[in-house]
């Protein structure tokens, strides 16, 4: 487990040139045009995985499922013509109501989405779905 250790602390003392000397020792190709800090990163965990085994097949799996280890939330529901949407917002309720085509009324205008209206209401960038808890 020490020589694992000294060989990634040495990794980290590489220099640009040298980690990229050693991405093309190890995987006999050329190294990704990325920062020389994720490179040693790599190299690292290629270390490490050779000594220890790496992810077991059930943890492959499961980052698998998640498109390679990137979680996204579901989208929003969509939102029939005609629901109404409360929210409460410095100390007044808003009332949206959603149109055909995903727009939406508030206060008798027309909006192109529920960002929008959310963005209208706090000034601020939200997401709509998740202002008006559509989406967590």
């Amino acid at each position: 487990m020490a020589k694992i250790d000294a060989q990634v602390a040495a990794l980290a003392a590489m220099k640009p040139t040298e980690l990229k000397a050693e991405w093309r020792r190890v995987h006999d190709e050329e190294p990704p045009r990325i920062a020389a800090s994720i490179l040693a990163r790599s190299l690292a965990y290629d270390l490490q995985c050779a000594a220890r085994g790496g992810a077991g097949v059930r943890m492959r799996q499961r980052l698998m499922a998640n498109g390679g280890g990137a979680t996204r939330s579901a989208p929003a529901p969509r939102l029939a013509a005609g629901t109404q949407l409360v929210r409460e917002w410095g100390g007044a309720s808003h009332h949206v109501l959603m149109e055909e085509k995903g727009r939406c009324s508030y206060k008798g205008k027309s909006f192109a989405s529920l960002s929008a209206v959310a963005r209208h209401i706090t000034g601020a960038h939200w997401s709509g779905p998740r202002f008006f808890g559509v989406r967590s």
